[in-house]
């Protein structure tokens, strides 16, 4: 047991007692930055609340309310509301005085214009928002036409829209006299 003789416990009981008079929150700095953090924490909250504006006499409620009657509620000051009489005349109605109708007659009813709506082209498959807009500058907006095509006029359309044979295998024709047949 050389090696504990070694030792000056004198000066270990010195330091240990040092020690232990120390409060330990003190002797990490972590508890510094926690308590920066916190403060800061705190004082955001109550200033995002200062900031926000409220109805007082809504948070009050009927505490500011005042009693039926009565005009002053302060301590010491409550009054009678004075009773203000009210006169009531009385007057009769006066008669209207007698319109004469004059007879209408029906305007003559003129047929409306018949208005064909645009079709949604964007129901047939292979045809989206961009492709309907560019057969519409074309001046096709209804099943109608397109169920009018001949195979060639297909093509046709197909070249100049630059879809590579989609019309046809998509079956634009047949697709567009299915939506006529269930209209």
């Amino acid at each position: 047991m050389t090696w504990m003789d070694s030792f000056d416990t004198a000066a270990l009981r010195r330091e240990t007692e040092r020690a232990m008079r120390l409060p330990l929150g003190l002797a990490s700095p972590l508890w510094l930055a926690f308590g920066a953090a916190a403060s800061a924490g705190v004082a955001w909250w109550w200033m995002s609340r200062m900031g926000r504006p409220f109805n007082i006499e809504a948070k009050m409620g009927s505490a500011l309310a005042a009693p039926e009657g009565l005009l002053d509620v302060s301590p010491g000051k409550a009054t009678k509301a004075p009773v203000i009489e009210e006169t009531v005349l009385d007057v009769a109605p006066s008669e209207p005085a007698p319109v004469e109708a004059a007879p209408l007659e029906p305007a003559p009813l003129e047929p409306a214009p018949v208005v064909l709506a645009d079709d949604d082209l964007t129901l047939l498959v292979g045809v989206g928002p961009k492709l309907a807009a560019a057969l519409a500058e074309r001046g096709v907006t209804r099943f109608a036409q397109m169920a009018a095509w001949t195979e060639d006029e297909l093509a046709a359309m197909d070249t100049a829209l630059n879809l590579r044979g989609r019309a046809h295998r998509d079956k634009w024709i047949a697709q567009a006299k299915a939506f006529i047949e269930k209209a």
